[in-house]
């Protein structure tokens, strides 16, 4: 699939989150008796994209109105004045981008803009053969390109997800980059190593889930022996995975082996308030905090890849509805409607769910109506806080 059709993907995720954030329902009449028609996605000659979607909150009825006009990208709910849409979409606070909207011919939309006039038709996006969802774990950046094309990264604007809808076969290419004070460590696929490499390129010809795993600078890959091992400062060389800090216990996620342990150390409250009061923006943090924690004494390490669970335990999940899995202590992190998907998570891990039930009004849809949706697959998909320290807060 090519640009044309990932941004629109880009605007209707975007119209939905906006729609589901305005609390949508049917907004047509604006007044005047005339009712407005031209409600979906638009096209035109140059390849520029326009989003149009009915959303109502009470206080504020409108219009989402979204489009990629060059390189320009803007979206926002603006009233129907008329026989148009009318008002400001741009997403920088303060800035205006003043557009107005009317319906033209038998089907087309006009877009009036500050820059000129846009004459769209009717677009119909074709169906995506192979996706690719691609994230990031740690801080850094990723890009992406088809071949032909040249990979570039957008300091101004960085993107640590992104989402490739593919009609069919694609080569394409992938690149990862840190941000300061972290390096790459690896990509994975569906939670499995993939490549070393920082930029890499493949035939897509089936679904892919990818990450970027960056870790903090400074840290290397030495082995150490974990049964040997006696006091957090031991540990707090191996690749970083992150950290939680309470009055009580101090959490840090690592890797070794291709396996991401998290290690609990016991501290005092002394110590704790010492590593709040550490300035992040201190050259010299990763110094004093290995000061303040290196000698406290370890609880426990918990090898958190090999507390997955097997493919035949989630499996046996199915046919459960999403409101039971709440009450033996699963947690809803959101969904995706389009595909009939929840995202669920359960102690350090999160999972892909699916549902067959068809959801007549998604426009309306809440956590309320999640409860009674019967689950028919689970998937894991990675580890989603490996620091947390939820288990020994009960």
């Amino acid at each position: 699939m090519r640009n044309k059709e990932k941004k629109l993907i880009f605007l209707l995720a975007l119209a939905l989150i906006l729609a589901m954030l305005a609390g949508c329902t049917s907004s047509t009449d604006g007044g005047g008796g005339f009712t407005w028609t031209r409600e979906g996605t638009f096209a035109d000659d140059a390849e520029n994209l326009l989003s149009i979607y009915s959303t109502e909150d009470e206080e504020n009825p409108g219009w989402y109105v979204g489009c990629f006009l060059g390189e320009g990208m803007y979206g926002g709910v603006i009233p129907q004045e008329g026989k148009t849409l009318h008002g400001n979409i741009s997403y920088d606070e303060g800035v205006e981008y003043v557009v107005t909207v009317s319906e033209e011919g038998d089907d087309g939309v006009l877009l009036a803009t500050p820059d000129g006039e846009y004459h769209f038709a009717p677009y119909e996006l074709p169906e995506a053969a192979f996706t690719v969802m691609v994230n990031t774990e740690g801080d850094g950046q990723i890009a992406y390109a088809p071949e032909g094309e040249t990979i570039a990264f957008d300091d101004e604007y960085p993107s640590q997800s992104a989402y490739v809808g593919l009609e069919g076969p694609e080569v394409y290419t992938f690149a990862a980059k840190p941000d300061e004070g972290w390096k790459f460590m690896k990509w994975t696929n569906f939670g499995e190593e993939y490549s070393r490499e920082e930029q890499f390129t493949v035939e897509v010809t089936e679904d892919m889930d990818l990450v970027a795993v960056f870790g903090v600078k400074g840290s290397d890959e030495t082995p150490v022996d974990l049964d040997a091992a006696k006091t957090l400062g031991e540990l707090l060389g191996l690749p970083n995975y992150g950290y939680a800090c309470t009055e009580q216990y101090y959490a840090y996620a690592f890797e070794q082996d291709e396996h991401i342990y998290r290690a609990v150390a016991e501290i005092s409250p002394e110590t704790s308030q010492a590593v709040f009061d550490l300035d992040w923006d201190d050259d010299q943090y990763e110094e004093k905090l290995r000061a303040i924690i290196g000698d406290a004494p370890l609880l426990r390490i918990d090898d958190l890849t090999a507390g997955i669970p097997e493919q035949a335990e989630l499996d046996a999940l199915a046919g459960k509805t999403v409101g039971e899995l709440l009450e033996d202590g699963w947690y809803c992190g959101g969904w995706n409607l389009m595909d009939n998907i929840i995202y669920m998570h359960h102690g350090f891990y999160d999972y892909i769910m699916t549902f067959d039930e068809e959801i007549e009004d998604p426009e309306s849809f809440d956590e309320e109506d999640l409860l009674p949706l019967v689950i028919s697959s689970v998937k894991f998909d990675q580890i989603g806080d490996p620091s947390s320290l939820d288990d020994l807060m009960e």
